[in-house]
């Protein structure tokens, strides 16, 4: 018997080392002996230096710009001096440093001392990381690569089959592209009003086909990617098959390219069904694979069966995105009591994700940036994850890369990197089914929890509901997203 998906996910141990090790330097506040001094004939006191929101660790590729900032409070006028590598940077004297066209020499430790009258305060050290070059941008391998796993796929299917998967830029406008893009779903293809884009499993006839369609299903995804792929199809057999569901099973899902693979040009690759949706984008030769959903029914392991006679899963075991779960739910885990009511969100419950598949079939992102401007004026949108410890905010990095090692690694590092270097403005957020805060915290086997990331760009959520078929215990739907970058930025308002 074998598990499979169940403790892939990245150890927490080494990062919330490396992460601790980087806050050294700072040691946290500290004020001198004078606490107090007389300011003026009045006799009033000014209060000493804190540090309210620390510096945060990054990485940048060279020739990029980034910024440290920091936010202090105290009494009277507030100076500050920034440190590299505790040498005083001359000129870095407010509450935020910028650098421009960061080279290698700009690698090292960085902190900043803010002083008053009363004394100063120290902030945690943040390290900036540089790449060695730019080339790591976007990964030109990985998109030779799937290119030419297409080309291969394509052949294998002949002229009919190809027709039928593919949606060339000559063939189609830009307009009905951008459609075809937004044709995924959360749903069994019975329960959705409009036609998933492509081919089904079910169409592929000969061993040569099959073959040459996992081989772009893994060329296109990482070997975590690929787990969570292969095990939400068997999951979907289990559903169809051995629980005998209706509308069910790994034959229904699809597989499109929408507009013409270049190195140059716009163009997608859609893998999806039911629980799935790996979208991704390319253009110039860069990739953002997103929108991506994902979920599962069940949530607990699963053997599976022969329907599709293993063709697109291996035989055994699986219990499926099981170390997705476990990251986002140790990210509330490991806040104390009080941060953990601070990302509480009041009065809200969610019955699914907030923002799933709201833009399907219509090739316009207006739905989606509506829902994403009203959670950014709203009262209450968690905690920052900047006022967090190093330790707390390595278990949001690891939460992220769950979704982000999906995909090449190349653009994993790419994308994290500037997820990190947001931090100060981004929350993480929880709900339960009541809209009233429990010490517990949430509670992935309980209908209606909910958990979130809400940074400039990145949004992911995940929301535990009642099964549909597998009424006694709760199922997994999951979002991740770019709020600049889905579909590489290329739908209309």
């Amino acid at each position: 018997m074998r598990i499979e998906n169940l403790s892939r996910g990245w150890a927490l141990g080494p990062v919330i080392v490396a992460a601790a090790l980087a806050a050294c330097g700072g040691g946290g506040s500290s004020s001198s002996s004078d606490s107090s001094s007389g300011s003026g004939s009045t006799g009033s006191t000014v209060t000493a230096p804190s540090i309210t929101t620390q510096p945060v660790s990054q990485t940048v590729s060279a020739g990029s710009s980034t910024s440290f900032s920091v936010v202090a409070s105290g009494g009277g006028t507030l100076t500050y001096q920034w440190y590299k590598d505790s040498n005083a940077i001359s000129g870095a004297t407010s509450a935020a440093y910028a650098l421009s066209s960061v080279g290698s020499t700009d690698a090292g430790s960085y902190y900043v001392i803010v002083s008053n009258s009363a004394g100063s305060a120290t902030s945690s050290t943040a390290t900036l990381t540089v790449s060695s070059s730019t080339s790591t941008a976007c990964d030109s391998s990985y998109l030779s690569n799937v290119m030419s796993a297409i080309s291969a796929f394509e052949t294998a299917l002949g002229s009919s089959l190809t027709g039928a998967a593919s949606y060339s830029s000559t063939s189609y406008t830009s307009a009905q592209l951008n459609v075809y893009k937004t044709n995924w779903s959360n749903l069994p293809p019975g329960a959705i009003s409009f036609s998933r884009p492509g081919i089904t499993l079910s169409q592929l006839s000969t061993a040569g086909q099959i073959a040459a369609f996992n081989a772009l299903a893994k060329t296109a995804l990482s070997s975590a990617g690929y787990a969570d792929f292969q095990g939400v199809l068997a999951a979907d057999d289990y559903l169809g098959y051995t629980k005998n569901a209706n509308g069910y099973g790994a034959e229904l899902y699809h597989v499109a390219v929408v507009g013409t693979p270049s190195t140059t040009g716009n163009w997608t690759l859609m893998l999806g069904g039911h629980h799935m949706a790996f979208n991704i984008n390319f253009n110039q030769g860069c990739a953002y694979p997103t929108p991506h959903h994902i979920g599962v029914e069940p949530r607990t392991s699963f053997a599976s069966n022969s329907h599709t006679s293993n063709n697109f899963y291996s035989s055994g075991t699986y219990q499926v995105l099981a170390d997705k779960a476990s990251a986002m739910a140790a990210v509330f885990s490991n806040l104390s009591s009080s941060l953990l009511s601070s990302a509480f969100l009041t009065g809200q419950t969610f019955s699914d994700i907030l923002i799933g598949p709201v833009e399907a079939n219509t090739g316009s992102y207006a739905k989606v940036t509506s829902k994403l401007s009203a959670v950014a004026a709203s009262s209450n949108r968690g905690v920052l994850v900047s006022s967090l410890s190093t330790a707390q905010q390595a278990y949001v990095t690891a939460a992220i890369r769950q979704y982000l090692n999906d995909y090449d690694s190349a653009t994993a590092a790419r994308m994290l990197a500037d997820y990190q270097a947001a931090y100060g403005s981004t929350y993480v957020a929880w709900a339960n089914a009541s809209g009233s805060y429990s010490s517990s915290g949430p509670d992935i086997s309980a209908n209606g929890t909910y958990m979130r990331i809400d940074g400039p760009r990145v949004w992911i959520e995940l929301a535990a509901q009642t099964g549909v078929v597998i009424t006694n215990q709760t199922h997994y739907h999951m979002m991740f997203r770019d709020k600049s970058y889905d579909y590489y930025n290329q739908l209309g308002s």
